[in-house]
């Protein structure tokens, strides 16, 4: 199963979240998201592991405080389903695609940018 941890405290080493886990099981893999640049955790991550020790995990964990954060762990599969469950309530695609320019319905190119004047100069 592959689990959805969130509200990680930015000082969390991968290292001390598979400790954590590796309470409750095997973790097969994890991977704390961080800043491309600075390195920094984003706060939040993924890790898997076998079906019972992650609900074994998601049941202890999930809530618990560290430093001076509540913990948030979900399985994958539900967060995803739920969130595109909400979006089809709304009516909404799950995955929009950004629109660039002033009018997109038109088509031929549009892309928002206006010129003035006749000569590059001017």
């Amino acid at each position: 199963m592959k689990l959805s941890i969130g509200n990680l405290p930015q000082s969390l080493t991968d290292e001390a979240l598979e400790k954590l886990l590796s309470a409750y099981g095997k973790v097969e893999h994890l991977h704390i998201k961080r800043d491309k640049i600075t390195k920094v955790s984003l706060g939040y991550g993924t890790a898997e592991m076998a079906d019972a020790e992650a609900t074994k995990a998601i049941a202890a964990l999930n809530g618990k405080e560290m430093e001076g954060k509540k913990l948030v762990l979900v399985n994958q599969e539900e967060l995803t389903k739920s969130q595109n469950d909400a979006a089809k309530k709304k009516g909404s695609p799950a995955v929009s695609k950004p629109t660039f320019g002033r009018n997109q319905t038109s088509g031929g190119g549009n892309t928002g940018v206006q010129r003035r004047g006749g000569s590059r100069g001017s």
